[in-house]
């Protein structure tokens, strides 16, 4: 961590001429001494004096400085960095100097203040945490050591009090934190500040609550007896209160009414506080308040303009017509890049506009594109049209109806381009004209709408294509480009995908399911793990055509008079051959589907190459296998050519994400799971050699690109937002309003909270934003143990060994490894040879860069080394799922003790494949137990969990009798007494779906707190220009009556329990043993319905 000197800073500044006429703006983060006041401005810490003066810039990295907070006597700032891919707690002098690194845990460790004597950093972290989106409080001493856990109870910022005694703190997180903005949220997370004292025994703890409503109240910090924090309770912005402990009385301080008070620390009677990128200090004794003029020049080094690798953020990659070139598309430009002779060239070259989707002509001599036009509101796309070379001015089309659109195709004769729009339209455009026309709408949306397969006749005058109908299964449909007429040439009863034409125009293959119609929905968890089975078809389009598949004969073809030798005039009739008019009789087409020999797979991505071979991706079927977290579904797809000649299919390359032909179907273009590329023969041997990206280098002039992507941003959401109307927001106002604070902006990460903070104003949930080109460290891996210590003796004790999974090979446990010989209460001596103290050096320290290496711990029965001995273990990178094991099979192993093996407890973490996986995993094998405790407390989300509500109201309908062994049941698993549901302000999405159907389909009540309360879908549209994503809202739920239900709301509770810090510190979980009592009440007067015998077995004959 770098600082820089002041008369450096001050010399350079003097450089820069005169000071700005206006005030900077997106300053963040502010904190008070008696004489200064720090900051965060462009990821640094930034020091003035108290008015807001002099600025001095104190820390300079790449990474992300952040919560810088003042020592007591304001002699140093304790803050947060992100350094080599780890946040982080530092310490440095106000004055300039070298910063000091406290904590090397590879979770974020988050500075909250300082202990009130001076000597501990105050921070959060996560580390330990079993199942909580929030943190728990450490110390760390401020010229190093271990860290200190305060605390069981969870929470996420603090403040001690002016005797250092309680602790002011947030217990979970506001809704709008992190990479989402939610104003006036009102679901179940809206953090209350509550008041503690850590250090007393848990049973004699005092616990009190700040007066709350269903608001938003956080940052909680201390002046006296009073503490200060932000809340939104009165509507509008927040805004600064006060509530004193003494009198028990609250006040609001300020009234900001455009912009939300973000941030604010207090010292004494001041108080300074962030509201719209700017400072304002209040005296909490006068009221009067003051706003700060800080004025900043400097140029970030993001802000500069760069050489970008543009690969990174690549698109789309087709070949040219002879697989020459391959037209790339990546970060808003076309490149055209060799294959094997000449140099990659940048075709569009334009800074601050955004070029995608390219496409080659069938003559190789035109590049077609979407790009831009306009700025701010007024953004909108164009099709253009230029040379290959790059080098004449483009044409410009304009696109008729308003839209993000997506080019899709150029017909063979090129002539014709396809276009798709993200309101389900798909559109046909003569080139020569510009007229561009309607072809088609669905009913339904594609998962990748702007990315559909289309395939169009040698002779351009039809276009194949699939639609999702009503049914929710997609349809084959064939448009006749010059009737202006599209027909559906697939049965209603299959899902027909992938069309493509034969090279000759006499097939039109597809692939298609008959059981896609469990599959395909994904909306719904019954659709999970299910095989989806699709075979390929031929359709023979004329009705004189023949089969692909009809025997052959061996017989000499019978030759029709005038009927000329082929083979023999072959040459001389190519030029007549190329002008073979396609012909569909669409009469009785249906009646000439033709499947193909091979078995039903999970198909997809079919094209047909130039001698007529059939090749398409075969993808892994759902649920078929587990692979480690983070490995790519498409490393297991295989690609496959089919030859009619032999009528076999034969795996022609693996590892296959696309591909597509060269525009002569010669050619091949391989894209795996990596984004790699390759070009190969479209022959039964591909044969292909890699493609050369290094040479995709752009110069970024990032303040014009940052304008292209907050425009775009903004654009998204009008155009993808479920309501076209926005909810009646002023989509301009508000762009104006936020449009100002981009001059300010000095990191990509800076931009980020900008538009996070305008799309906040939609007041909506998952209106998500994250990445695009933020710095980003190379990372130091810190090795993990799998295990929790505490100092005791002069050293280091295992408290706890977590034991892991033994039936999940992705959850290895370090120190739990049979024969190692490792124990909770041994004592952890050295690491690599280096001793290890309670009172120095940090053991995390001691682990960094030891992930999936060899490490040898020296361990020994007590803190003076008897038994000493030497292990070697391998630390893993993250225990978060270890832990959270741990916490799940604790409460499994407690209901099942504290209910005498009558109640099952199953945990959810998600409403998807997670989730369906630990239910099926935790249900079934306990399916003969009386009750049920369903747990989704932290659930987030995915789909709507039908298949559980379902399973949950099976009846018990009939048993069977073996002459050996038990019953059998049918269902063979059902639970059918009792039942309850915890939830919590961490659940969410498909979290609160699952508890909304749970009520309200009558399984039992809810027990906990209520719901995150965000209920309207996302990801279908594009990423950002950089790679950035934003997830815009565009589908809304509502229930079977026909009423908006749970957005800005959640889900309440029919038992209201809030995870008491008391209990949690004292080792219960209040909310788990109110459900375990609620279940145990109901069960005293519920009787089993499920046989446990078999009637009288019949001595007659015959009975």
């Amino acid at each position: 961590m770098k600082a820089i000197r002041p008369t450096l800073l001050a010399a350079a500044l003097a450089l820069c001429g005169l000071a700005q006429a206006e005030p900077t703006l997106m300053l963040h983060q502010p904190t008070l001494s008696k004489d200064r006041l720090a900051f965060i401005y462009g990821g640094d810490i930034w020091v003035t004096d108290r008015q807001g003066a002099n600025p001095r810039q104190l820390t300079s990295s790449a990474g992300a400085e952040s919560v810088p907070h003042f020592s007591p006597d304001g002699r140093h700032i304790a803050y947060s960095a992100t350094v080599d891919g780890n946040t982080d707690v530092y310490v440095i002098p106000t004055e300039g100097g070298a910063a000091r690194r406290l904590t090397w845990h590879p979770g974020n460790d988050i500075v909250s203040g300082w202990s009130r004597d001076g000597k501990r950093v105050l921070f959060t972290s996560a580390r330990e945490i079993g199942n909580s989106r929030s943190s728990q409080f450490y110390e760390v001493p401020m010229d190093g050591g271990p860290e200190k856990k305060l605390m069981a109870a969870v929470g996420v910022t603090g403040d001690w009090s002016p005797d250092g005694k309680r602790l002011a703190y947030q217990p979970f997180n506001a809704a709008y934190a992190g990479p989402a903005a939610w104003r006036q949220y009102r679901g179940g997370s809206t953090p209350p500040i509550w008041v503690i004292d850590p250090a007393t025994p848990a049973a004699q703890q005092q616990w009190e609550k700040v007066p709350h409503v269903n608001a938003s109240d956080t940052n909680p910090r201390w002046s006296g007896s009073k503490i200060v924090f932000i809340s939104d309770r009165n509507g509008g912005a927040a805004n600064l209160f006060v509530y004193d402990t003494a009198n028990k009385q609250l006040r609001q301080l300020t009234h900001e009414t455009t912009w939300d008070v973000r941030s604010a620390d207090v010292d004494g009677d001041a108080v300074v506080y962030e509201v719209g990128g700017r400072f304002k200090t209040l005296s909490l004794a006068s009221g009067k308040e003051q706003e700060l003029p800080i004025q900043i020049e400097v140029a970030g080094p993001q802000t500069r303009v760069q050489w970008k690798d543009a690969g990174k953020a690549m698109t789309r990659a087709v070949l040219s017509s002879t697989a020459k070139r391959v037209l790339v598309t990546a970060r808003g430009e076309v490149f055209s890049v060799p294959v094997k002779d000449g140099s990659v060239r940048n075709l569009t070259n334009t800074d601050g506009v955004r070029e995608s989707g390219a496409l080659a002509s069938p003559d190789g001599q035109q590049v077609a594109y979407i790009s831009e036009a306009g700025q701010g509101m007024s953004l909108h796309h164009v099709l253009m049209l230029r040379d290959q070379e790059g080098l004449e001015a483009p044409r410009s089309i304009a696109l008729k109806q308003p839209g993000y659109y997506s080019l899709l195709s150029w017909s063979p004769e090129g002539k014709t381009l396809v276009l798709a729009d993200n309101h389900l339209n798909l559109y046909v455009l003569d080139i020569a004209t510009g007229v561009q026309t309607h072809v088609d709408t669905a009913e339904r949306r594609l998962e990748d709408q702007l990315g559909q397969r289309v395939s169009f006749s040698p002779d351009g005058r039809f276009l194949a294509y699939s639609v999702i109908t009503a049914n929710y299964l997609s349809q084959v449909r064939i448009y006749d480009l010059a009737a202006k007429k599209w027909h559906a040439v697939s049965d209603p009863l299959v899902s027909a995908t992938s069309p493509a034409f034969s090279p000759n125009g006499d097939l039109l293959f597809f692939a298609a399911s008959t059981n896609a119609g469990a599959t395909d929905p994904s909306l719904d968890m019954t659709s999970n793990d299910r095989p989806r089975r699709a075979g390929l078809y031929a359709l023979v389009l004329s009705s004189e055509g023949k089969s692909p598949t009809a025997p052959k004969t061996g017989l000499e073809e019978k030759k029709t008079e005038g009927k000329k030798d082929e083979k023999k005039d072959e040459k001389k009739d190519a030029k007549k051959e190329d002008k073979k008019e396609t012909r569909i009789d669409f009469e009785g087409l249906a009646q000439r589907t033709v499947p193909l020999p091979v078995p039903e797979r999970n198909y997809e991505a079919l094209a047909a190459a130039h001698d007529g071979a059939l090749f398409y991706i075969e993808r892994e079927q759902p649920g078929a296998s587990g692979t480690r977290p983070g490995t790519s579904g498409d490393a297991s797809s295989q690609l496959y050519r089919f030859d009619f000649e032999s009528m076999k299919a034969k795996v022609v390359a693996g590892d296959v994400k696309d591909f597509s032909f060269s525009s002569d179907g010669k050619k091949l273009l391989l894209q795996s799971s990596d984004d790699a590329l390759q070009v190969g023969d479209a022959g039964e041997k591909v044969d292909g050699k890699p493609v050369d990206l290094g040479g995709l280098r752009m110069r970024v002039d990032p303040r014009r690109e940052w304008r292209q992507i907050l425009d775009e941003n903004w654009w998204m959401q009008r155009e993808y937002f479920y309501d076209a109307k926005m909810h009646g927001l002023d989509a301009a106002a508000v762009y104006a309003r936020h449009l100002p604070l981009l001059a300010s902006v000095q990191r990509r990460e800076d931009l980020n909270d900008l538009m996070i903070g305008m799309n906040a104003e939609l007041q909506v949930g998952h209106n998500f934003l994250t990445g695009g080109d933020v710095h980003a460290d190379k990372p130091v891996p810190v090795g993990l143990l799998g295990a929790d210590f505490a100092p005791e003796q002069g050293r280091l004790r295992i408290t706890r060994i977590l034991q892991g999974d033994p039936y999940n090979p992705f959850l290895a446990a370090p120190l739990a490894v049979p024969g190692l010989g490792v124990a909770a209460g041994n004592f952890l001596l050295a690491v690599d040879g280096v001793q290890l103290h309670a009172d120095q050096g940090n053991l995390f320290e001691l682990l960094a860069g030891t992930v999936g290496k060899q490490v040898t711990l020296t361990v020994a029965d007590d803190a003076a080394g008897k038994n000493t001995r030497r292990v070697v273990v391998v630390p893993i990178a993250n225990e978060a799922g270890l832990r959270h094991w741990d916490w799940v099979d604790h409460n499994r192993r407690y209901v099942d003790e504290k209910s005498g093996g009558r109640m099952a407890y199953v945990y959810m973490p998600d409403t998807g494949h997670g989730g369906f996986n630990y239910f099926n995993r935790m249900f079934f094998p306990q399916a003969q137990k009386d009750a049920l405790i369903l747990d989704e407390r932290r659930n987030g989300g995915g789909q709507v969990a039908d298949y559980v509500i379902e399973l949950l109201h099976r009846q018990y309908l009939l048993s069977a009798k073996d002459r050996d062994g038990a019953l059998l049941d049918s269902p063979t698993a059902g639970i059918y007494g009792p039942k309850a549901m915890l939830i919590d302000q961490d659940a969410g999405s498909g979290g609160d779906i699952m508890p909304y159907l749970f009520r309200k389909t009558g399984v039992g009540p809810l027990i906990g707190t209520r719901t995150w309360g965000g209920v309207i879908g996302i990801s279908v549209n594009p990423k950002l220009i950089d790679g950035g994503t934003v997830t815009v809202p565009y589908v809304r739920l509502f229930s079977a009556d026909g009423h908006w239900m749970i957005e800005n709301e959640g889900v309440a509770p029919d038992v209201e329990v809030d995870l008491d810090p008391r209990a949690v510190n004292a080792g219960r979980d209040p909310q788990l043993d109110s459900a375990i009592a609620n279940v145990a009440e109901r069960l005293k007067g519920w009787k089993p319905v499920r046989r446990t015998e078999a009637p009288a077995i019949p001595t007659e004959l015959g009975k």
